[in-house]
């Protein structure tokens, strides 16, 4: 496969705490990582998001990724998807946390936003517990990153943004009064859990028509699946890297580490690594194909086979790259 460039886009790989897990088992658990690590050049880049990276390999000339235009099936209106989440604000800075995973919780009072506000917008859930508006007259908000890029992040910038498109914002404040009023988050006050106060809304912005048909796309995300066919490549399951199908340049997107560390506190982060290293880290290096791995957190790491002659580089842990990017 000569020639052959992967683009792997793996955020939260250099926001693990490593510290705290045991250094011996995760070098056992992930031979083939390591071995990227220690053969990779490093190029410092400029911090960004893993949908921004998305948008440099793409080529796309716009502020975010068409998530909606890829997913959505009706043509009727414009479409943004959205997360219900809790947004903690004050005079100075707004940020987006996650919510407890109660989904009768979240079934119940999005079916009332969506009953309410049937006049303005239609509301359909989707699998990965995320939802897709389709807007009847009003416009959205684009130029908004993805849900996992917002979480425990300040997006003052954003809802500033939001106020330059006067009828979303009327829309989306009436949204947030009907949220915070609703009987579930009275209980929810009431046993000390984070309110369903707001919605993150992303993916409105316009597809250009921009095409990717020389490249594989692997994810297990639906939503950058979707991406993935909406710009015509060849789209695989992450499983399918296993089985010898990555046999020309690629962009391969996991986010199940940014997944654990932003939603799931219990998560077993060496058994997330583990799989990874099964799914992904051997398969790619078995394919003898070079790899620019996207860290998403200010470095980049080139690696080609070729260089595993270079017997005398030392190895290199994540804790080494850690603090290393712009």
């Amino acid at each position: 496969m000569s020639g052959a460039q992967v683009d792997l886009i793996l955020p939260g790989l250099l926001d693990l705490p490593v510290q705290e897990l045991d250094a011996a088992t995760l070098q056992q658990a992930t031979p083939a990582l390591h071995r990227l690590l220690r053969f990779a050049s490093r190029e410092t880049v400029a911090a960004c998001d893993f949908d921004d990276v998305l948008l440099q390999r793409l080529g796309m000339k716009q502020a975010a990724l068409p998530f909606a235009s890829a997913l959505q099936a009706s043509t009727k209106g414009q479409s943004l998807c959205f997360r219900p989440v809790h947004l903690k604000a004050d005079i100075n800075n707004a940020i987006v946390f996650p919510i407890d995973e109660n989904h009768e919780d979240v079934d119940i009072i999005i079916n009332g936003l969506s009953d309410f506000f049937k006049q303005d917008c239609d509301i359909e859930k989707r699998p990965d517990q995320s939802w897709l508006m389709t807007l009847k007259t009003v416009r959205p908000v684009d130029g908004v990153p993805h849900y996992l890029s917002a979480l425990g992040k300040k997006v003052t910038h954003y809802l500033q943004q939001a106020k330059s498109n006067l009828d979303w914002f009327k829309l989306f404040n009436e949204m947030q009064m009907f949220l915070h009023q609703h009987a579930v988050n009275q209980r929810r006050q009431q046993n000390g859990q984070l309110l369903i106060n707001s919605l993150w809304c992303w993916g409105a912005d316009d597809y250009q028509g921009e095409k990717s048909i020389d490249r594989q796309w692997f994810s297990d995300e639906a939503d950058l699946a979707a991406l993935g066919e909406l710009l015509g490549a060849a789209v695989h399951p992450f499983s399918d890297l296993k089985t010898g199908a990555l046999n020309q340049s690629a962009i391969i997107i996991d986010l199940s580490l940014l997944k654990a560390l932003k939603q799931d506190p219990d998560a077993d982060l060496t058994a997330v690594l583990a799989r990874l290293e099964q799914q992904c880290f051997a398969p790619m290096l078995k394919s003898k194909v070079d790899i620019t791995l996207h860290t998403a957190a200010g470095l980049n790491l080139h690696y080609r086979p070729s260089r595993e002659w270079q017997f005398w580089k030392k190895p290199v842990s994540l804790l080494d790259l850690q603090g290393q990017g712009a």
